[in-house]
């Protein structure tokens, strides 16, 4: 039996695309500030961590890595053109990046009815946790947002103690809150590095399609592939994840 659920934020339960103009809105910052008006460039620095015309590249920085990983994809090309010292840069950028999804007018738009859905899984009798790159600041300014307080029996972020995705400390903590084993708990997310996390859990991964990867992004590492978090409300689902859970149980007894 599925007992947990852990759901990645951004291109999961909530749209990417304020990602997407955050690295937008900072990349434009960087080149202000350094003085640069050549749109050559301003490009090569949206596509060293992944934005593209029409979206994100799956396996770009700004798709799931932390903030400060997304700091070293643009220092590596602006210093093609400044010398910049990368320790102090690196925390102005993370700041950039934060305060960019921590203004008062984000949208933070779900991608689907999230209290809805998380009443029903646990109507079910399943846990609903969050596991995000994102740093807690900025998750839980989502949460306020929202008004979600309520509806998460865990909150995983990155927040200088918990180690980030794909590292399984995240699932490991919540394992361990309910007693769960890890092939009872479902990972949920729209990267590569996320079906990642579930492998090196232990646990199911589930794939979704709503955010920056594709079928043939996932298809290789995740165990189960929904169009999105909305197909989580049907049975068929749930008892899929269930199967692959007794399966699991059973070759691990």
């Amino acid at each position: 039996m599925i007992k947990g659920i852990l759901f990645d934020k951004d291109g999961t339960i909530i749209d990417f695309s304020l990602w997407r103009n955050a690295g937008i809105n900072t990349v434009a910052t960087i080149m202000k500030e350094q003085g640069l008006e050549d749109a050559m460039i301003e490009r090569s620095l949206q596509r060293s961590i992944g934005i593209t015309e029409k979206g994100v590249e799956p396996f770009g920085a700004l798709a799931y890595k932390t903030h400060e990983d997304v700091a070293a994809e643009i220092h590596f090309i602006l210093s093609k053109y400044k010398k910049i010292d990368f320790m102090d840069f690196k925390v102005h950028v993370a700041e950039l990046l934060r305060n960019e999804v921590l203004r008062d007018d984000v949208e933070f738009r779900e991608t689907t009815d999230l209290r809805t859905l998380f009443g029903h899984l646990k109507d079910n009798g399943i846990k609903v946790g969050l596991a995000t790159a994102d740093s807690y600041q900025s998750a839980m300014h989502m949460v306020n947002k929202l008004n979600h307080h309520d509806l998460y029996d865990f909150f995983g972020s990155y927040d200088g103690v918990m180690k980030p995705k794909p590292n399984k400390d995240m699932c490991v903590r919540f394992c361990e809150m309910y007693g769960f084993k890890p092939y009872e708990v479902a990972i949920v997310g729209d990267s590569h590095n996320d079906m990642l996390f579930a492998r090196n859990s232990g646990a199911i991964g589930v794939g979704v399609l709503s955010g920056v990867s594709s079928k043939i992004n996932l298809k290789d590492t995740a165990d189960i592939i929904i169009p999105s978090v909305d197909s989580l409300f049907d049975r068929e689902v749930l008892d899929a994840l269930d199967y692959e859970a007794s399966e699991r149980r059973f070759k691990t007894a």
